[in-house]
């Protein structure tokens, strides 16, 4: 995970993304020039561009914008949510592997975990041609997300197999504060609890209690609280994070899911 980027994906050379390793992408610290903000229009930015070129029209890949873009921070230096960052992960995997995601997570997970319905990549172009957007759109049914959320309650077994080694359980939930150091805490006006959170591995930490949980695009989640061995999958769509209505939104949901664990605590077992 120490391993520069470059490494796997030469391509990636004299962009923000050279000197860069695996684990600071999987940490969201690549430090690139890339910000989160989907602005259409006359002026697109960079991260609506990307969405109009590969999943709108497919005239090029999701992670093509990758090697034309700078620095902006020291790498592992700044949190900096980043759908790009994960699609280049993606990038990484399929040299890695030598083979396409789609098929990688078959063979790794979708298979040995005997999974009840078949899951899918949505492609940012045609069989053959796109890429697997790992970044998003990926299509499970609600009892296989919540098989993924057992696996990872279960330091990485499932039904007494080891899917993916325990260490890697551990590291990719063991969370970095998403402020920089020294910058003083968000103001109270801020409701967005992710906004005081912490990230791990493509994780998001929710609370001092040891949950964490993976998010959706708009408000799904799998949900993991080891200490009370809960594990909840929600896959309803809420309004856009960010506005009043999805800030919202996202706070009745969290307490929802702390009522439920608090519930799960207290119950009388069978």
């Amino acid at each position: 995970m120490d391993q520069p980027v470059t490494d796997y994906v030469p391509e990636l050379k004299g962009s923000g993304y050279d000197g860069v390793t695996i684990r600071q992408v999987l940490q969201m610290r690549s430090g690139v020039d890339y910000e989160e903000r989907y602005d259409f229009g006359a002026t697109p930015s960079v991260a609506a561009k990307i969405f109009l070129n590969a999943i709108v029209a497919n005239t090029e890949r999701f992670a093509d914008t990758a090697p034309r873009l700078k620095r902006k921070w020291k790498p592992g230096s700044h949190f900096n949510y980043s759908t790009l960052d994960t699609s280049v992960l993606g990038w990484i995997l399929e040299r890695a592997t030598k083979q396409p995601l789609a098929q990688f997570t078959t063979q790794n997970l979708w298979q040995p975990m005997g999974m009840e319905s078949y899951g899918y990549w949505l492609a940012d172009g045609a069989p053959g041609v796109g890429r697997e957007l790992n970044g998003m759109g990926y299509n499970a049914t609600l009892r296989d997300f919540a098989r993924l959320g057992q696996m990872m309650l279960d330091e990485g077994k499932f039904n007494g197999r080891q899917i993916v080694p325990a260490d890697w359980v551990r590291q990719s939930t063991a969370m970095i504060p998403n402020a920089d150091p020294g910058t003083p805490p968000p103001p109270a006006s801020v409701t967005d609890p992710f906004a005081r959170s912490g990230y791990g591995f493509q994780w998001w930490k929710l609370d001092d209690t040891g949950a964490y949980t993976a998010l959706g695009l708009q408000g799904q989640f799998i949900y993991v609280h080891p200490a009370t061995r809960t594990v909840i999958v929600k896959l309803s769509f809420f309004p856009p994070e960010g506005s009043d209505l999805g800030n919202r939104a996202l706070e009745e949901t969290l307490a929802y899911f702390k009522t439920l664990v608090q519930w799960s605590a207290t119950a009388p077992k069978p």
